[in-house]
């Protein structure tokens, strides 16, 4: 799509991020060289083009926005197999990549930033670390669908972690 790439991906995914973490969403579009503006605008571009009858939908919309992933790779999930397509994004997160799971056709089942590569966080903090981090360093986790878009949560018997599109956003006790 014309004027949205991965610097607009990035801000478009921050709008979501502010429901938990404000703070670090108001010093985090600055970074990318926007404004508060342009921030928003991103989203709301995001979300028409979702909703839009002409955009491309699905692994199309994505490879419009971020151009050809930077890998593909198939995954056997049960007697199924989809595709985990990643971008590595830079900007606000160097070490992360989004992914996006797609089976049938190309149709989108999970988009999420994971690690990108064989890059390791440690201590687990918001904004650095994402799921399969948690995950690794607490493999008897539970991890629990909050049932609220682009949301998700880990939990263990002491902690609980919010995350955000895949990324860590708050630790609080259980």
């Amino acid at each position: 799509m014309i004027g949205y790439a991965r610097r607009e991906f990035q801000l478009m995914l921050l709008r979501r991020m502010a429901d938990l973490r404000p703070d670090l969403v108001d010093r985090a579009f600055p970074e990318l060289g926007a404004t508060r503006r342009e921030y928003l605008a991103a989203h709301t571009r995001w979300q028409r083009m979702l909703r839009s009858r002409t955009a491309p939908q699905g692994l199309q919309l994505l490879r419009a926005v971020l151009g050809p992933a930077d890998s593909a790779r198939l995954i056997s999930v049960g007697d199924a197999e989809v595709t985990a397509h990643l971008w590595r994004l830079g900007g606000l997160w160097p070490d992360l990549a989004w992914e996006a799971i797609t089976g049938h056709e190309g149709f989108v089942l999970r988009g999420q930033l994971v690690r990108a590569g064989d890059a390791e966080t440690d201590p687990i903090e918001p904004w650095r670390s994402v799921i399969g981090d948690v995950l690794a360093a607490h493999p008897d986790a539970e991890q629990v669908d909050p049932q609220t878009a682009a949301h998700w949560r880990v939990e263990t018997p002491d902690v609980t972690y919010r995350f955000v599109h895949g990324l860590l956003q708050t630790v609080t006790p259980s």
